[in-house]
């Protein structure tokens, strides 16, 4: 965020710009997963497909797009990829008090294994 600090300051409404197409990825994304996680998996799996799917490594993202783009557009794809991290904390945060709901309580027998490890 530090390389375009000056462009935040001067159009702060251009950060809109990348935070729609960013919300809709990870909409799609924790839509997508949470789908085939409850038609394929198990519970645990179908959790564990929903955060591996969704929580990317985006400090690869960054390091590949600052030596693909170069400078002036690496710096633009930085500042896509910091906005990425903190809607994806958030919709993970989010996430997790939604999961009960969305795929059923955890048995019991698994909530006694957790306790005892």
């Amino acid at each position: 965020m530090a390389l375009k600090a000056k462009d935040i300051i001067a159009n702060p409404l251009d950060l809109l710009s990348f935070l729609i197409p960013l919300a809709i990825l990870y909409g799609v994304n924790f839509l997508l997963s949470t789908i085939i996680g409850k038609l394929m998996f198990e519970r645990g799996d179908a959790i564990a497909l929903v955060y591996g799917t969704v929580m990317r490594n985006l400090s690869i993202a960054l390091a590949i797009a600052m030596t693909a783009f170069g400078k002036e557009q690496g710096s633009e794809i930085a500042l896509i990829i910091a906005m990425a991290y903190i809607i994806q904390v958030q919709a993970a945060a989010w996430y997790v008090q939604f999961t009960d709901q969305i795929f059923g309580a955890q048995p019991e027998s698994q909530m006694a294994l957790e306790k005892s490890a």
